[in-house]
């Protein structure tokens, strides 16, 4: 009889955790889902082809390409990513200098190339991507560099 009772309270245990389990709001959301529900991007940029880094700058040579490539999460294949490049001497503030945009790849990847730059000045860049009614707009940290 303990035995059976044993059994019975165990099961019931069982189904009580099941059904509480199963009540618990979706944490994980696939990745072809993330586009419908209006998600946070994560829109990460990285400066490459530098030479060397000084002062939290990454720093190119005369004449060099800077080259900045984005990658986006969830994966936004053909969606519209900007990027803003800005200017300033010592001491001054910040300008914008461009906005450009084009689109992701299949691989959520994009690549923006910077030439004929100035030397003597400061330069940041970060990407973003604008919110449309499927996704929360994403944007980048600040990247910084120099020239010469």
């Amino acid at each position: 009889m303990r035995r059976a009772l044993r059994r019975a309270s165990v099961l019931v245990l069982v189904l009580v955790m099941t059904m509480a389990l199963a009540a618990l709001p979706e944490r994980v959301i696939p990745f072809g889902e993330a586009r419908e529900r209006g998600t946070a991007l994560t829109v990460k940029a990285r400066l490459t082809s530098w030479v060397a880094r000084r002062d939290g700058y990454h720093l190119y040579r005369k004449g060099a390409t800077v080259r900045l490539v984005v990658g986006v999460w969830p994966n936004l294949r053909g969606e519209r990513v900007l990027a803003r490049l800005e200017w300033r001497r010592s001491g001054t503030r910040w300008r914008r200098l461009d906005v450009s945009s084009t689109k992701l790849n299949r691989e959520s990847r994009a690549l923006f190339l910077v030439r004929g730059l100035p030397e003597g000045f400061s330069f940041r860049i970060r990407a973003k991507v604008p919110p449309t009614g499927k996704h929360g707009a994403g944007r980048s940290q600040w990247r910084y560099f120099r020239v010469g």
